[in-house]
């Protein structure tokens, strides 16, 4: 059974970006997310750098943070200022409070196969 709430949203934003999407978004998606998030914290891309390579990147964390995220990792990514600084075309380094955000994340992604298998 499909994620109602994850199509609405991607479908709502742009219809492409259902293509990450099978029943839920793809494993194969999923870990390309996952892997894109280790290379910020480890500085091998930078927030702008990533915006340039994959802008889907920030839309499809937004969505599954929105999907399957926790209040806490909700409230962490309010406060993640790159975020909104890379979609402005501003390059900044990570502060304290991104880095947090990104680990958290990074996490969520590690378990995405259970929480998959549990919908």
């Amino acid at each position: 059974m499909a994620n109602d709430f994850l199509v609405t949203y991607l479908d709502s934003i742009d219809e492409d970006l259902l293509q990450y999407l099978d029943e839920e978004l793809s494993l194969a998606t999923v870990k390309r997310l996952r892997t894109f998030t280790t290379d910020l914290l480890a500085g091998i891309i930078t927030p702008l750098r990533l915006m340039d390579e994959w802008p889907d990147w920030f839309i499809l964390t937004g969505a599954y943070v929105a999907s399957y995220g926790t209040e806490d990792l909700e409230a962490m990514e309010k406060e993640a200022l790159f975020l909104d600084a890379a979609e402005e075309g501003r390059d900044v380094a990570l502060t304290p409070l991104d880095r947090a955000y990104l680990r958290a994340l990074a996490l969520t992604f590690d378990t995405y196969p259970e929480i998959r298998r549990g919908h």
